[in-house]
């Protein structure tokens, strides 16, 4: 039986993707694991992989079309098939009766005069909720309206939000595009949980001490450490002892998770990504380090391999290199913590009644206050203070 290339779903803010381009012809030999499709999703652009070994026997979704998630988009003929065992396209069938049922000529017009890429979920959405699409921004591939743009937007117009008027001469206007469209959506969502922001300036003298030991160990490995990675590695051991800090707030459950995944912000071109580190607290610290190097170069090209931009449990940001101390790191939902490292600053400090120069970093815990109070999350900051003050165990 043909086995189907279907779209799978790479994080959980994913509904659709754009078929950017096919890497394989009808015809083309395949092996498992082969990349076959590029995909392009609001966040991250990335590759469908064959799951078994054949021929690519069918193109059912071209080059540009955008499709919901799970939609097969084409089939792979096994060995000894032949394209008489491929089963029927159904899919032109389906978008043009959906088309014809659910879009009336005026709807049409305006679609057309818009110019606006509207997924059939969101229309109908849209009509349930008796949105006008011309007056939503989509934040999909190439602009196109999604289910959770008419949503946001009929919330946005339910809570009559009041536009900040702007009135003086402009220079330039700058549309938001997708990624960016897409963190100003999160931001938004994050801004509407109730957080608290707990401040704590930590001793961090014996870890810079410790970050300079390791520059020449790891110098054969060409890698230079730094701060963040000391710090993600105190975070995964804290989250392994204080487990209701890796936990998500879905609805009215409070998900405490299994796995210690941490979220890593990275700045690229016009925004924020967050690849995760799996398993983090399983790995060592020069483990850690060469991972957060890996996705660093991949950023740049814009191709982190998908299985690292979702799962994460809890979130690491830092503004230590811009010699930012104190700031309020703003939750990445359904997440329930994310911890701000700001700079390290040298101090003169009273140790037995001597004045000495110490280093002190500032860390910023925010926290959903739905799922976590402020005595655990305060000593959950205090445990990975506690880490960073003696970085002795991670030597062992």
């Amino acid at each position: 039986m043909p086995t189907p290339i279907i779209l799978p779903q790479w994080g959980m803010g994913m509904n659709d993707g754009q078929v950017m381009k096919w890497l394989k012809s009808i015809g083309d030999p395949i092996s498992k694991s082969d990349k076959l499709v590029e995909i392009e999703s609001s966040k991250v652009n990335s590759e469908v992989e064959a799951t078994t070994d054949g021929k690519l026997g069918r193109i059912d979704v071209e080059e540009g079309k955008v499709v919901n998630v799970g939609t097969i988009l084409g089939y792979i003929l096994l060995e000894g098939e032949s394209e008489s065992d491929l089963p029927e396209n159904k899919l032109d069938n389906t978008e043009t009766k959906e088309s014809t049922t659910e879009e009336s000529p005026t709807t049409k017009k305006q679609d057309n005069k818009t110019g606006k890429v509207v997924t059939p979920r969101a229309r109908r959405l849209a009509k349930k909720l008796d949105v006008d699409i011309n007056l939503v921004n989509g934040t999909g591939p190439g602009g196109r309206i999604t289910e959770e743009d008419i949503s946001n937007y009929s919330n946005e117009s339910t809570d009559e939000e009041v536009l900040p008027v702007s009135n003086v001469p402009v220079r330039e206007v700058k549309k938001l595009v997708s990624l960016r469209s897409v963190i100003a959506k999160r931001m938004t969502e994050s801004s509407k949980i109730p957080t608290v922001t707990l401040t704590r300036n930590v001793d961090v003298t014996e870890t810079v001490k410790f970050q300079k030991k390791l520059v020449s160990e790891w110098r054969s490995k060409k890698l230079r450490p730094q701060y963040q990675d000391l710090v993600i590695k105190a975070v995964a051991k804290a989250l392994s002892e204080q487990r209701e800090a890796n936990a998500h707030l879905v609805g009215d459950e409070i998900r405490y998770l299994e796995d210690i995944n941490i979220g890593f912000a990275v700045a690229v071109n016009d925004g924020l990504i967050v690849p995760v580190i799996k398993n983090a607290d399983k790995k060592s610290l020069l483990e850690i380090a060469l991972e957060i190097r890996d996705i660093a170069k991949l950023s740049r090209t814009n191709s982190i391999p998908i299985e690292k931009m979702s799962g994460s449990s809890f979130s690491v940001t830092t503004l230590e290199s811009y010699e930012i101390e104190t700031f309020n790191p703003l939750l990445n939902p359904p997440e329930i913590g994310i911890l701000g490292v700001g700079a390290v600053k040298i101090a003169p400090t009273y140790v037995n009644d001597e004045l000495i120069p110490r280093s002190f970093g500032t860390l910023n815990l925010t926290f959903d206050h739905r799922a976590w109070d402020g005595a655990p999350s305060a000593n959950f900051l205090n445990v990975v203070s506690k880490y960073l003050i003696d970085p002795s165990w991670m030597d062992e």
